[in-house]
């Protein structure tokens, strides 16, 4: 009895010793989470440095992005955050601080159109309504930044809102490689405590989450749009930038076809012996091999003769040597005059001929 006792004592002192540790292990979790949090939100309060409330000191980029808003209040009332927003963009358009205004906001109803609504109201202040750009997917402060990079391809951009609204886009845009800046709008004189106050602060939190957490993506991207006459990117091609194989070579049956091909191409056109000056070569050739036959027999039968005989031979044979020699000459003559024009005879090309 004794015994069990020990170990039921042992293990509800273990068992409170493990919720003790999982307890603490949670609240150093929940610390360390609020912390975080906390140094977020200041972070994102660090961007103040980055917005401007003067036209004259603000720095001057091709596109300026306002965030929309509602027209009227909850109560059905002017919105002043709206018309504050549409002066700021106005006077910095006419100022030259921006060309085009990227007009960004909820278009998920069709009843309610905030990009709509922010054209017209620009146009009434002297905008002109070509200079006026719509994206209808900025349903987030989030979406609004990223698309203006991915969809509208602007590296530096103006927001135009007020000054809370600011600082969040600018440190949105500051993990997302966009160079922006912010021009701060007027905004209404209220309470230390309002309802746009107690929002801004849960969008603080959630904006540190998306970014360095949940690495939130826009709900809608699309197609590039150009602003102005910037020119969009080429498409995507499945050609490698640099060669990813060495160059193919001809192979030898490939190298020896396309040299038959060369050499039936141009056959033609190479000069060539005829065939009458070949026979006239052959013949000439023929004749002095017989020439040279004929006077070495006449030789010999000059050693063997008396000197009368001889000499009626030495007659004899130069009667048959002019007429062979003229012979020749008609049968060359004749040769030559049939031949066509282009007969050619290469003196150093050696031709091999039958013997007679």
């Amino acid at each position: 009895m004794l015994y069990q006792d020990q170990n039921e004592m042992r293990f509800s002192s273990d068992l409170s010793r493990f919720v003790k540790t999982v307890f603490y292990l949670i609240l150093l979790l929940i610390v360390v989470g609020i912390l975080f949090l906390v140094l977020g939100c200041f972070r994102i309060s660090s961007y103040a440095f980055k917005t401007y409330e003067s036209i004259d000191k603000c720095p001057r980029n091709h596109v300026g992005v306002l965030f929309g808003t509602s027209p009227l209040d909850a109560q059905g009332e002017p919105n002043e955050y709206f018309n504050y927003r549409i002066m700021a963009a106005s006077q910095l358009f006419k100022a030259g601080k921006i060309e085009y205004i990227l007009v960004s906001g909820d278009n998920q109803h069709r009843s309610y159109n905030e990009p709509r609504f922010m054209q017209k109201a620009l146009v009434k202040a002297g905008v002109p309504k070509d200079r006026i750009v719509f994206d209808f997917a900025g349903i987030r402060t989030l979406d609004t930044v990223i698309r203006a990079r991915k969809v509208f391809l602007q590296n530096s951009v103006t927001f135009i809102s007020q000054d809370f609204q600011n600082e969040r886009a600018l440190f949105i845009a500051d993990n997302n490689e966009i160079k922006a800046v912010g021009f701060n709008a007027l905004k209404p004189k209220n309470g230390f405590i309002n309802r746009v106050a107690i929002r801004e602060f849960f969008a603080r939190i959630m904006c540190v989450l998306d970014v360095y957490v949940l690495n939130t993506q826009p709900k809608f991207l699309g197609d590039p749009i150009k602003i102005g006459k910037a020119s969009l990117p080429k498409s995507l091609s499945n050609k490698p930038v640099r060669l990813t194989s060495p160059i193919k070579k001809l192979t030898d049956n490939a190298l020896k076809l396309r040299e038959y091909e060369l050499i039936k191409k141009y056959e033609p056109l190479a000069k060539k012996i005829s065939d009458n000056a070949s026979i006239i070569k052959y013949r000439q050739e023929q004749e002095q091999r017989r020439l040279a036959q004929a006077r070495a027999e006449s030789e010999a039968l000059e050693n063997a003769q008396d000197p009368q005989n001889s000499i009626d031979q030495e007659k004899l044979l130069e009667q048959e040597q002019a007429q062979a020699l003229e012979s020749a000459s008609e049968t060359a003559q004749e040769s030559l005059n049939a031949g066509s024009s282009n007969t050619y005879i290469d003196p150093n090309q050696t031709q091999d001929t039958p013997e007679p």
